[in-house]
């Protein structure tokens, strides 16, 4: 953190909100426009004992700072304590508007979410969050996966920024987050997005593309990016590439699976042995590719908006949409043409229409 320069909110501003001003809670760097260069979190040895190499964290700081290129609107860099220590958030959209807390997912960070902000950010407050543990400029302190970590981070997120009932939208795992949250801490949020959540369904295991192309230790992040596009991500039967998949979401995870550790992000690395550790690495499978139960999903009580794309990677969602219905009755379900597993990434205009339209309903 040497070469930011931050400043501290008034205590006035924080105790306006209840909560204790003994120390900040929050810092923000001065506001940035789209066509500004934003300050790099130093390259610590902290800052990298979840990165493969310096150079690797560099290539993916780099893609960052590029990405951020894509957010039009004004928006600034704000830094929130946790149990789990600061997690970075991009901030855009009037002061006085309702927030909305956008969670990416494993590999994922706030800028892939550009399209979102430049949208959301006209009717909403919007903080794009950089998950700890993960890409990004959050502290490098993975939440676990096998218990409720995600949940109680996500809660000092919202109660340190002093926000009442945000809105929650979520991709992936990042959308398990928010079922998470929606199930354990109801109270906390107001309406909730998931968009191709995991845990909902047993799920299809894409051990082929995954394993035998893209985590090909040799291939470089260029290959990768193109394998993960054309070749996971493929039309059935088709033949042809995918074209609508994101391609910046593309290039992030040939980044994540070249250069990061997402082993140790997961809780999965033992570092006595330095190996992977077999029981723990079927936990996580059991944990985002097995359903959850159904007693759990029940307790789901918010109002909440079910987003999958049509070639969900995971699953049918045809037929996982009629279960959660029955399921959890205070769900509105929407399948997007021509979209994947990240269908809000793939096909923003359409669904950052039906997100606000949803968010704005009574």
């Amino acid at each position: 953190m040497k070469n930011l320069h931050f400043k501290k909110y008034p205590k006035q501003r924080v105790n306006k909100t209840g909560l204790d001003s003994t120390y900040p809670l929050f810092v923000s760097a001065s506001p940035k426009k789209s066509d500004t260069t934003s300050p790099v979190v130093s390259d610590s040895v902290d800052n990298l004992k979840l990165y493969k190499s310096l150079q690797g964290r560099q290539k993916i700081m780099s893609w960052y700072e590029q990405l951020k290129n894509e957010i039009e609107v004004d928006y600034e860099s704000l830094f929130v304590n946790t149990r789990f220590g600061q997690t970075h958030a991009i901030v855009a959209g009037d002061i006085k508007a309702k927030p909305v807390l956008l969670i990416p997912g494993i590999a994922g960070c706030a800028p892939l979410w550009r399209h979102q902000i430049n949208e959301l950010s006209k009717h909403f407050r919007v903080f794009a969050l950089d998950i700890v543990g993960q890409p990004g400029k959050s502290d490098p302190n993975p939440p676990s996966v096998f218990n409720d970590d995600y949940s109680n981070w996500f809660q000092d997120v919202v109660q340190n920024l002093g926000l009442h009932k945000p809105h929650c939208i979520g991709v992936s795992t990042g959308a398990t987050t928010a079922m998470d949250v929606a199930i354990l801490k109801s109270g906390l949020i107001d309406r909730v997005v998931m968009c191709g959540p995991t845990g909902l369904a047993r799920a299809r295991l894409p051990f082929h593309q995954w394993f035998s192309r893209a985590m090909a230790k040799k291939k470089d992040a260029d290959v990768l990016e193109g394998e993960l596009t054309a070749s996971s991500f493929s039309k059935p039967r088709s033949g042809k590439s995918f074209g609508s998949f994101d391609r910046q979401l593309a290039r992030g995870m040939a980044l994540c699976t070249r250069f990061y550790r997402v082993d140790k992000s997961l809780g999965i690395y033992n570092e006595k042995t330095s190996r992977i550790s077999l029981l723990k690495g079927l936990r996580v499978i059991g944990k985002f590719f097995f359903t959850v139960e159904k007693k759990r999903l029940k307790r789901f009580k918010n109002q909440g908006l079910l987003i999958f794309g049509e070639y969900e990677v995971l699953y049918n969602p045809k037929k996982v949409a009629k279960k959660i219905k029955k399921l959890i009755p205070t769900i509105d379900i929407e399948i997007i043409n021509d979209a994947g597993h990240a269908a809000i990434y793939d096909q923003p205009e359409e669904v950052n229409k039906k997100v606000i339209s949803f968010l704005q309903s009574k």
